[in-house]
């Protein structure tokens, strides 16, 4: 009896760590930045007024995808994390998380992301998203390490938000 109500105690205090573990995946400062960029192309298109409905969309929507991204860039730096003081105690680098986990995340969250740009904007932006994501982990993540022609790579997905949100409103590049 003693040992359920232990457990019991505890599931909160679990629940809680978990919870700052998949905001730290999240990397929530950089994620809101590169949204907000997105939001702020959204309105910017012509005849675009400002609707609560549309940009919390757009927001979720690209909060989901960022966070993708953001997670595979851990996935794939999680061992050189653990040498570095500002990484070392992350989820992944300190074994709080397992990849698979991490994964399940990734997958989740890019098709959330991708599927709500798709189905509430167009399929144009959603696109435009999942190469960002593609482009951020998969090209300048790697590359960071080993050429200096990672911040050109890193240019482009960093560049693409405030596009995304161009054609979110558009349906295209030129508008």
């Amino acid at each position: 009896m003693l040992r359920e109500e232990t457990m019991d105690a505890r599931e909160p205090l679990f629940l809680v760590a978990r919870g700052r573990d998949y905001t730290q995946l999240m990397k929530p400062n950089l994620s809101f930045m590169v949204v907000f960029s997105s939001v702020v192309g959204y309105l910017m298109a012509p005849g675009m007024s400002f609707a609560w409905r549309e940009v919390l969309l757009l927001f979720l929507g690209g909060m989901l995808v960022t966070s993708a991204a953001n997670t595979i860039n851990q996935i794939l730096e999680r061992n050189s994390d653990r040498f570095m003081k500002r990484t070392a105690l992350r989820p992944l680098p300190d074994g709080r998380m397992g990849t698979t986990e991490a994964w399940i995340i990734v997958v989740v969250a890019s098709m959330a992301g991708v599927g709500i740009l798709g189905t509430y904007f167009n399929w144009a932006s959603a696109a435009l998203s999942f190469l960002s994501l593609l482009l951020y982990s998969f090209a300048y993540t790697p590359l960071k390490k080993i050429h200096p022609i990672a911040t050109f790579v890193g240019a482009i997905p960093g560049a693409l938000p405030p596009l995304i949100g161009w054609v979110a409103a558009t349906g295209s590049l030129t508008g």
